[in-house]
């Protein structure tokens, strides 16, 4: 994919740009922490190598199929410290977002500010009518992310997908261009 078509999109404190290569170190640093296993359907990295095959990816995936996933640059660190994502848009204009941010800067409002930068960008340029998120239910740091981004908890999704190979429930949220 040629990378300078790639959607940079920008808040104070955050650069959401493309993932490279030079980015293994800061995604094994937060993405290798057994911490993140609380709240998402993947496991933590056990090595290197486990990172590495995971960058390379969500490279690959960009040659395939676009600029679906954004790493979190924290412009002051000059380090990535996340990665966000939005699925393609499907046949009724609704996609979905996910987001996972290293533990040293949970708590600063910076998952928030990603989110609403991306809602932006999927409301003004990818033209969706609908953006949702789907979360565990004990997951309420993540839930207040969703609701300051100005997602509405829409309900309980009873065994809506599996996560580390057991169905879970999952609370939707959600928000629709008005």
């Amino acid at each position: 994919m040629d990378t300078t078509l790639f959607p940079l999109l920008s808040t104070p404190r955050l650069l959401l740009r493309d993932l490279r290569l030079t980015d293994l170190d800061d995604l094994y640093e937060y993405a290798s922490d057994p911490e993140i296993d609380r709240y998402t359907p993947w496991n933590h990295y056990n090595n290197i190598e486990e990172a590495r095959a995971n960058l390379n990816d969500f490279l690959e995936d960009y040659e395939k199929h676009g600029f679906w996933a954004w790493g979190i640059e924290h412009c002051t660190d000059k380090k990535m410290i996340g990665i966000i994502n939005i699925n393609k848009p499907d046949y009724h204009r609704r996609v979905e977002v996910g987001y996972t941010i290293a533990r040293k800067y949970w708590g600063q409002g910076l998952a928030t500010e990603a989110l609403q930068v991306l809602i932006r960008y999927g409301f003004e340029k990818l033209d969706v009518a609908r953006i949702e998120a789907v979360i565990l239910p004990e997951n309420k740091a993540s839930s207040k992310v969703l609701t300051k981004a100005g997602m509405q908890f829409e309900g309980l999704l009873r065994n809506y997908q599996i996560w580390k190979g057991k169905p879970s429930d999952l609370e939707m949220y959600a928000i629709v261009k008005t």
